[in-house]
């Protein structure tokens, strides 16, 4: 009877971890899609209402979910406090704060803090530009991402399964 146990319980915890991973994967097709609104909204604030990259990431973040509203709220308010101190090295460490533990890989990290290095110090134009050139960029993972999802999510959740069953006929 406990060997029955343990081996569904091996099996389930294995399968449990490969639907995780699959969960994992449909939450940064979501985060970068919020990623992509963030900038859309972001680039009107600054071309059309020729707002200052902090209020335009305050009014912004209002439109935003979590952690981007956050991410976007602490920027503007560390930007306004911190005038002498480079945007670039405020983006990086607020982003690092509030998107390590997201569903984000470590190279969309790496692209969106890319980004922000590009993006304080320049006229509208330039900002204009670096925002077109990175959604550029996150369009194409987007629909990599999308074309790719139904197979991973279910070789996770296939492999989960069968690591399970695998790891109990070891266990057997």
């Amino acid at each position: 009877m406990l060997k029955l146990t343990g081996t569904v319980l091996v099996i389930f915890s294995c399968t449990a971890i490969g639907y995780g991973k699959s969960l994992d994967y449909s939450r940064r097709q979501r985060q970068l899609e919020e990623i992509q609104k963030m900038l859309h909204f972001l680039l009107g604030e600054i071309i059309y209402r020729k707002e200052a990259l902090p209020e335009a990431m305050m009014r912004v973040a209002e439109k935003t979910r979590p952690p981007l509203s956050e991410f976007l709220r602490e920027i503007s308010k560390e930007a306004k406090e911190n005038q002498g101190e480079r945007f670039s090295l405020i983006f990086s460490q607020t982003a690092v704060k509030y998107l390590k533990e997201s569903s984000l890989t470590k190279n969309d990290l790496e692209e969106f803090i890319r980004l922000g290095e590009d993006l304080g110090y320049m006229d509208i134009t330039m900002q204009e530009n670096t925002i077109n050139l990175y959604l550029e960029t996150l369009r194409g993972e987007i629909a990599r991402t999308d074309k790719e999802a139904p197979a991973k999510k279910k070789m996770y959740q296939a492999l989960g399964v069968l690591a399970g069953i695998f790891l109990a006929v070891m266990l057997i």
